[in-house]
């Protein structure tokens, strides 16, 4: 009997660790997808730098005559008009160089912002990036950032869709003056009529076809947290979320 128990010891033994050794294997394989999808979006923004970068070397000459036309002409007017759409194109330029893993360092924020700014992008909205943070050393948990982060970005692609405008602006900044981390969000928006405390209760919505749970789950989440406070306002232009993150002086 004391042979055949401690066989079944073994046997159990071996079981758990075969049983441990799928489940490591299993999230080294997760793991594995995770960077390779990282990879592949990284890869692919990195193209279309590097192909818009090539148009615009290719087509810098007759950018540079056709700024020397106005000039020449003192056409001010359509000298700003021409500026305006330049600007444009560097502002484009410019967000796909932001969306790099070594700025955005955190590979679950870095997935969800290039997955927004694409689905942005196919909505036709002019979608701009500033980033000045250390994911690394954000001051809170990284589920609960990217579940706010998330619903805030939603929320903005779909009222920055419904405007003229179409316009999306992201910072993250570290003000280390105050002691604080911020993740602002600002987007064009129509209906001015909003209000901004309502907006957070349950099952209020202003939009169709919506439960109306998001933000009710984003103040359920900053509750959880003693260093976490949102600003939200609006003007005539946009609509706005601040994420502050407080965290001890050093």
């Amino acid at each position: 009997m004391e042979i055949l128990s401690n066989s079944w010891v073994d046997m159990s033994i071996l079981i758990f660790l075969s049983y441990c050794s799928t489940i490591y294997s299993f999230i080294k394989l997760k793991r594995t997808k995770k960077k390779l999808e990282n990879s592949e979006k990284y890869n692919h923004t990195l193209e279309v730098l590097n192909d818009d970068i090539r148009c615009f070397r290719h087509d810098f000459n007759n950018m540079v005559t056709t700024i020397g036309g106005y000039v020449t002409s003192e056409d001010m007017v359509g000298l700003k008009k021409y500026y305006t759409n330049l600007e444009c194109d560097c502002k484009h330029l410019n967000n796909l160089s932001v969306l790099s893993p070594k700025l955005i360092n955190d590979p679950g924020i870095y997935n969800l912002l290039t997955k927004k700014y694409l689905k942005a992008e196919q909505s036709g909205i002019k979608l701009s990036i500033e980033a000045f943070l250390d994911f690394n050393k954000l001051q809170m948990n990284i589920y609960s950032f990217t579940r706010i982060l998330g619903i805030f970005l939603d929320n903005a692609i779909e009222a920055a869709s419904k405007t003229d405008k179409k316009i999306i602006n992201i910072y993250f900044r570290d003000d280390k003056h105050n002691n604080r981390q911020l993740a602002i969000i600002e987007n064009s928006y129509s209906d001015k009529n909003i209000d901004i405390e309502e907006i957070f209760k349950k099952n209020k919505t202003y939009k169709e076809n919506h439960s109306g749970l998001g933000l009710f789950e984003v103040r359920k989440l900053l509750k959880k947290n003693n260093n976490l406070n949102l600003y939200t306002c609006k003007d005539n232009n946009f609509f706005k979320q601040q994420l502050e993150i407080y965290y001890p002086k050093s």
